[in-house]
């Protein structure tokens, strides 16, 4: 139990789901019980939720829904972690997090920013679904009207000048 990262400690009391959206996963040092250090993979969520360690089977699960076996494109995609009481290590069930092998339902239905973790929502009189179509064919992700702007200014910040613009033919 290591209170910086998610555990069934911080799970909802009612015995729910948690839905989380994956910001970013890297390689960590992580201090364990009794002080022991370890390089793990862990996941790290939008909206101020706690990283989760990533053991194999909850990577490969993650792998799995989010169609990619590069962490790179696992930021935006939403997981459901819930607490199994029949996970093992070794001979002994110590219980432990799990991942729902499916996508949650709130990314089925709801279209979720990969930059800023927040819905999607109609703008420029385009539907949330328009929004997201466009943006992963122009920038290969869905993004929210607001971090779109923000990605197509940064993107013409860095672009070449054309050599040709001020010249007459």
């Amino acid at each position: 139990m290591n209170p910086n990262y998610l555990g069934d400690y911080a799970l909802p009391t009612d015995g729910s789901d948690l839905i989380a959206v994956i910001d970013f996963v890297q390689q960590e040092t992580v201090t364990g019980i009794g002080g022991k250090k370890g390089n793990e993979m862990v996941a790290h969520f939008k909206n101020g939720i706690k990283p989760m360690i990533l053991n194999k089977t909850n990577a490969k699960m993650i792998q799995s829904i989010c169609k990619s076996p590069f962490v790179e494109n696992w930021k935006g995609c939403a997981i459901q972690i819930y607490y199994d009481a029949t996970v093992k290590f070794g001979r002994d069930t110590v219980g432990g997090l799990r991942i729902r092998p499916f996508v949650p339902e709130i990314q089925k239905f709801t279209l979720i920013c990969t930059e800023c973790g927040k819905k999607i929502t109609e703008a420029s009189g385009k539907s949330p679904n328009q929004i997201a179509e466009y943006t992963h064919r122009k920038y290969g992700k869905e993004l929210c009207a607001e971090c779109a702007a923000k990605v197509r200014a940064e993107l013409e910040k860095h672009k070449a000048p054309d050599p040709f613009a001020d010249k007459e033919n």
